[in-house]
């Protein structure tokens, strides 16, 4: 009988237990998310609303044909500029996940951008060539409004959110991250404090993730699926995954499959760009010409080889590929900002085929490993934007591939 009654009590104290330890997750995610959205609160943006594009701590300027694509691409061109600062200071890499968490939180950010980025401003729209122009610009105040609304609208209970939703806070906090490093220490007194309850709320809720997520981008009006293990999934669309190391292969109409793997961990945001490589039959020769500080025809080569095309050094070949990439840099403090860009030029028969202009979001660099760096980042993304540039011109009309 006392055997009996101590199991019953026995088991009666697990219950207790276990009822007490389950919410005790959530607690401390409630609780931080207060903490630091109190905080924030206290900062008081405000805001007159008659900020001008003068106090300007982020902004992108874009044009469109009416007032509304204008805004639409001035959103996207202010997200690349958060995005670059991001890149520039690496507060959110954490490794990058082996996976483009840059790229990624880019593209929530410009799906979202209406939701998220609730304190931007415009400027009035001006008409130039026949476009509208307007900027979309953050100021000190709209960047605490913004991070403010975010941590406010923040669900109190996060476990029993869907992947897609859970995703949606990520890209919240990460937001929230970004927009505090844009501004500077004179702008928010003791932003250190800041950073670190952000940090502190982002690892919490990371905690929580049972899901990572991955993004095949590719153009629009290209049919075609990825299949990961068996199960076939969109393009262009987020897929969320449980924990675990796939293989994916990406079929699409009139282009080379693409193969590949990915190992997916919880709160992973993963993108991967999808190269257009068409079925060209034969290889097509083009002479190429690069232009660079930096040696990397041999580089270049091979992107071009992956494409059925071989380059050459026949000049009087009717296909030209022409690649300029140059650099710029501007002192910070003991660091060097650096840019690169990347002009790609193709001639048809003396004819310009097609013209791009690439300019990489800025890096940072010491007196030490300035050289490296931009031998690193220009050969990177010079061979990034050949692919891409290659893949966005219809190859077959270049060659004059009968279909």
């Amino acid at each position: 009988m006392k055997k009996m009654l101590f199991c019953n009590l026995l088991f009666l104290m697990m219950i207790f237990l276990v009822s007490c330890a389950s919410p005790a997750k959530s607690e401390s995610y409630e609780s931080v998310r207060q903490n630091a959205s109190d905080a924030f609160a206290k900062l008081n943006g405000g805001g007159t609303g008659e900020e001008s594009l003068v106090s300007a701590v982020l902004k992108g300027t874009g044009t469109g044909e009416d007032e509304k694509s204008a805004k639409n691409d001035a959103l996207s061109q202010l997200a690349n500029s958060i995005v670059a600062d991001i890149v520039a200071k690496t507060v959110i890499s954490q490794e990058e996940r082996d996976g483009k968490y840059t790229e990624s939180l880019k593209n929530d950010i410009l799906i979202r951008s209406n939701v998220f980025l609730k304190g931007v401003l415009f400027t009035k729209p001006v008409k130039k060539n026949g476009v509208v122009e307007i900027t979309a610009f953050m100021t000190r105040d709209s960047i605490v409004n913004t991070i403010t609304y975010l941590l406010k609208t923040m669900p109190e209970d996060i476990e029993t959110l869907s992947p897609e939703k859970y995703d949606d806070i990520l890209t919240m906090i990460y937001l929230s991250y970004s927009l505090l490093y844009a501004v500077t220490d004179r702008q928010i007194p003791e932003r250190e404090k800041y950073i670190a309850a952000l940090g502190t709320l982002k690892a919490e809720i990371e905690k929580l993730s049972s899901h990572g997520s991955v993004y095949f981008q590719t153009s629009s009006d290209v049919k075609g699926e990825v299949e990961i293990e068996g199960k076939s999934y969109e393009l262009n669309k987020k897929i969320f995954l449980k924990p675990f190391s796939y293989k994916f292969s990406v079929k699409l109409n009139g282009y080379k499959n693409v193969n590949g793997s990915l190992n997916i961990k919880n709160g992973d945001k993963k993108f991967v760009e999808i190269p257009l490589v068409p079925e060209l039959s034969g290889n097509q020769e083009i002479f190429l010409k690069v232009e660079s500080p930096v040696r990397m025809e041999a580089d270049i080569e091979k992107a071009l080889l992956d494409f059925g095309i071989v380059p050459t050094q026949k000049n009087e070949l009717p296909h030209y590929l022409e690649l300029i990439v140059k650099t710029a840099s501007v002192q910070v403090d003991s660091y060097e900002r650096i840019a690169v860009s990347v002009d790609i030029i193709t001639f048809k028969n003396g004819e310009k085929f097609k013209v791009t202009h690439y300019e990489h979001e800025p890096f940072f660099a010491t007196a030490q490993n300035r050289s490296e760096k931009i031998k690193e980042e220009s050969r990177k993304v010079s061979i990034s934007v050949v692919k891409k540039f290659l893949s966005s011109i219809d190859l077959k009309a270049f060659f004059d591939v009968p279909e």
